[in-house]
This record gives structure tokens, sequence and C-alpha cells, in this order.
């Protein structure tokens, strides 16, 4: 049984699908339009931008967004039994399972970014991954601290990643080395996404995807917020919503795949981000990165 992977912020590159442009007349349309829909040349800055270019939230979004629903609509045989996205990444993953336009997934994702940088700006933030600690001991730490710093991503079995205020992050990591973390390493975000400071945001994009059509899937789709399959196009949107503030909990995510039957994970996207997370999931596994047509 074969799951489809999408990846979100972190998976991009620069050169991120020019080679699709150049060799797809479909992806090539799909550009296009995407350029018009936005109102400016997210594929420049995809072919030709910088890292520190690529890395901005308003462009981050999109561009992974935009290159994995290339490969899966050109994706070879692409007959997922089931899908599931990282964070931004269950955009994509809804598209290709047909419960979203491309196109209102594009302008959905591009206004999540927006709102997501705005919320940051709105008050000092910051993100933190915890290496060699499990989830429990981390929960019980940030719990003990406040509501201020909370678990945000379950990326894998020994890998949280933590969100919150700047010196909630700060305090929180020093308790969390004495509790025989093996690394707390500060990421290069704008801010504390997945956790209350982003409740703004939550709050700008709930109307856009209430807004928004969204079908029933062909296949159910495992999403971030509570690790549970749906094909149900309102509890869809709600956990949408929700994912803003809510956790991604993607080590429990796979665990419910694998658990469904999904034997094989195959990622549709810019890297590998997803492949060596299933891996340290389940070992079992098989992983690849989708073929082209």
């Amino acid at each position: 049984m074969k799951a489809y992977v999408f990846p979100g912020q972190g998976s991009q590159f620069p050169g991120m699908a020019k080679d699709l442009y150049e060799n797809y007349a479909a992806a090539k349309s799909i550009v296009d339009e995407a350029d018009a829909i936005l109102g400016f040349s997210l594929a420049q800055i995809m072919f030709e931008g910088t890292d520190e270019e690529l890395k901005q939230t308003r462009v981050t979004q999109p561009a992974i967004y935009l290159h994995s629903v290339l490969v899966a609509k050109l994706g070879k045989d692409f007959a997922p039994a089931v899908v599931a996205g990282h964070s931004l990444g269950e955009f994509s993953a809804l598209v290709a399972a047909g419960g979203l336009a491309w196109q209102d997934g594009l302008q959905l994702v591009y206004k999540r970014a927006l709102a997501m940088q705005k919320a940051c700006e709105i008050q000092a933030s910051t993100m933190a991954a915890v290496l060699g600690l499990p989830d429990a001991t981390i929960e019980a730490i940030c719990a003990a601290y406040g509501p201020s710093v909370v678990a945000a991503n379950y990326n894998c079995p020994g890998q949280v990643v933590i969100s919150g205020s700047v010196e909630g992050i700060e305090a929180v990591g020093i308790q969390l080395k004495e509790a025989g973390a093996k690394r707390v390493l500060t990421l290069p975000v704008g801010g504390a996404f997945h956790s209350p400071f982003m409740e703004p945001a939550r709050v700008e994009l709930a109307a856009a995807i209430e807004a928004t059509e969204v079908l029933k899937p062909i296949c159910p789709i495992v999403q971030n917020v509570n690790a549970k399959a749906s094909q149900d196009p309102a509890e869809i949107k709600a956990n949408l919503i929700a994912q803003l503030t809510g956790a991604v909990r993607w080590t429990q995510s796979v665990e419910t795949m694998v658990a469904m039957g999904a034997t094989e994970f195959i990622e549709c996207g810019p890297g590998k981000v997803l492949q060596g997370l299933v891996k340290k999931i389940n070992g079992e596994s098989i992983v690849t990165s989708m073929e082209l047509v």
C-alpha cells in the first residue's frame, strides 16, 4: 500500500523546479499561471534566487507547495491509498488527492505565509529542535514553564521542535539539556510556528479557508493536528485551520498510515527530508522519491 507524503518548510533549494519547467509543458503552464495568480514572479525566485531569498516565508511556502504539486501532477502511476503533508505540505497533499483545486491551494498557502509573517512581527518568538529526549519529558518541562513554550513538531522519535517566546525557548532549552537532551538547537526561523503565537494568523486564515471549496478527496488524508485519517471536507477544513496553532504530529501521522497498511512512502516535492523521518519512525517502510513520467 502506497502513501504519498509532501514536505514542508526547509526543503527549498536554489533552482528548485527549474528542470520541471524546462522539460514539461504541463509544468510550464502551471508555473506561468501561478505567477499570474500571485502577481509576482515566484518562478524567477525559485529558479534564480539565493538561499536567503528562498528562506523568506512569503516565498518559501508557495515555492515548496508549487514544486510539490508539479511533482504529483507529473508523477508516474500516481495512485495514492493515503496522503499526508508536513505542515504546509498538507495543502499540497490535499490538492494531489483531488480535495482542492491547485489554484485555490496556492492562494491559501500564500495568504497563510503572509499571515504567519505578520504574526511573527507582533511579538518576538522562535523555535528550537530538541534531540534525544522522550516526548513526555519535553512536554512536561514545557508545561511546567508555562503556556509561552509548547511542543510544536513531533518529527520522529528523539526529534521534537519546541516553539515559543525567545526568552522561554532559552530558559526551557537549559532545562532540557539538564534533563539529558543531546542537543537543543535554535532554528533560523521568523517566529514560533505551530504555537499560540500564531493565533492572529489562524484567525486570518480561517476566513479564507471557510470561503474555499474543499471536495471529498479520492483517498484519506492524515492530518497534522490529530494524526487521524479523514475524507470529510468540513473536518479537513477545521483541521487545516487548527494546524496553525496546533502541533505537527508527524511521528504519529506516519504511525497511523503504517497501521492503515502503508508499506511504501513516496515523497512528492523538493528534497528528501520526509524519507529520512519516515525511516526513523518505521525502519521497515520502503521510502522513495516520486518517479516522473
